[in-house]
């Protein structure tokens, strides 16, 4: 991993084939049958890793769950990019920084028959992810996390054609001493053998991230560090209409990537426990879920924490955020009295207010949370009060929410 590094702020720089921009001619001149024969050996590596048993790589501890019962749902350990990172579907307007450039694609009618080359507009940027700092299988130094992603637009007036349409190139990846890794291109992402494979008509503009193939001997892209694309239409001897594309390393600025220094979204990936390294005993609870029409979401926090005497107190938030934001400011807190142990009590309890609570997460690990409020001194002799600032950790991540 010396030989991975992270150079420059730029996105790519993009070698064209000479050829690729002069006028359309049909690549490469032969049969449909003999393009598809061309790629092969692609389509038999991935076969053969199909029959290769899944396993940990590039630093995992663990493997890929290979059942159908029920158990643990463990992130993908040929992962590209923070599970929490990206939600079906993939964005289709690249922000930038981005690199654009035209390419011209293999195409077939919907018989199957060879036909002029089409150029499409083929697009990468980067989507920050929250970098929490720690040392995964896709980011061995630390540094930020992002996921790469690849939109393949065709010309407005024949977008959506179903006659005539492109076909999917073939993508590797060349990084520091080894070659030819497979890349797989996914439309949707967190997933494990989801493709976009050679050869597949490309009827409409699709936008996929770019992941590893969690079969043997494929190969690992660390996407984060410097490595060169090649996108290769025709799959032929002699690579008619290649494109090589030198990808640098991930590190942003506040100018060029605003979005990998501001808050995390708030989603159901922030669903934990949290709590004071220094002081256990006292932490948060807290859950997100969906509200009906997909337009907001619910945050529910419940802090558990001492009264002035030592003895346990909680405080409860509940408010509802838009989807996309990235804090909750000024919510409610309540506590309630009057109730009993077990649900051992005659009345109702009684709902209290304590005073407001702001949340927010740096990364996926870090709850930051200001607080103002106290309790009735008429209702609760000794109850909490007070007001401050505080940065709680994440515990650990809820079963199936892997969040980096």
């Amino acid at each position: 991993m010396n030989a991975l590094i992270r150079v420059t702020l730029a996105l790519a720089a993009v070698v064209i084939c000479p050829s690729v921009l002069a006028a359309q001619v049909q690549l490469p001149p032969q049969p449909a049958a003999a393009h598809a024969s061309a790629g092969l050996s692609r389509l038999q590596k991935i076969a053969n890793g199909l029959k290769q048993p899944r396993g940990a790589q590039a630093g995992s501890v663990n493997a890929v769950a290979d059942t159908t019962q029920s158990g643990p749902r463990i992130a993908n350990p040929y992962r590209a990019y923070p599970p929490s990172c990206l939600a079906d579907p993939l964005p289709t307007t690249p922000v930038q920084p981005a690199t654009s450039f035209p390419m011209q694609l293999y195409t077939r009618d919907s018989l199957g028959n060879a036909a002029p080359a089409e150029t499409v507009t083929i697009t990468l940027w980067r989507v920050a992810c929250s970098s929490s700092g720690n040392h995964t299988p896709y980011n061995t130094d630390g540094g930020h996390n992002a996921a790469l992603l690849m939109r393949i637009d065709r010309d407005s007036t024949v977008d959506g054609h179903g006659d005539v349409f492109p076909t999917f190139p073939s993508i590797y990846s060349n990084q520091g001493n080894t070659t030819g890794n497979l890349v797989r291109a996914a439309m949707e992402p967190n997933t494990v053998v989801s493709d976009g494979p050679y050869d597949a008509p490309v009827i409409v503009s699709t936008t996929y991230v770019l992941e590893n193939y969690p079969y043997a001997n494929s190969g690992f892209t660390y996407f984060d560090y410097d490595f060169t694309l090649v996108i290769d239409p025709a799959f032929d001897s002699n690579c008619t209409g290649c494109q090589s594309l030198d990808i640098n390393g991930y590190q942003p600025t506040q100018g060029d990537y605003p979005a990998a220094f501001q808050n995390v979204p708030i989603d159901g990936y922030m669903s934990s426990a949290y709590y004071d390294p220094a002081h256990g005993g006292e932490g948060f609870l807290v859950d997100v879920y969906d509200n009906p029409g997909g337009a907001t979401r619910t945050v529910f926090a419940a802090w558990y924490t001492y009264d002035p005497l030592g003895l346990p107190f909680w405080l409860v938030a509940q408010g509802s955020v838009q989807v996309g934001s990235n804090a909750m400011t000024g919510q409610p807190v309540y506590y309630f009295t009057d109730g009993g142990f077990a649900g051992d009590f005659g009345a109702t309890s009684t709902l209290h207010n304590w005073g407001t609570i702001s949340m927010s997460w740096s990364d996926c690990n870090t709850l930051n949370f200001t607080f103002n409020g106290a309790t009735d001194p008429s209702v609760v002799a000794q109850g909490p009060s007070g007001s401050g600032t505080r940065t709680w950790t994440r515990i650990s991540d809820i079963n199936g929410l892997s969040c980096e």
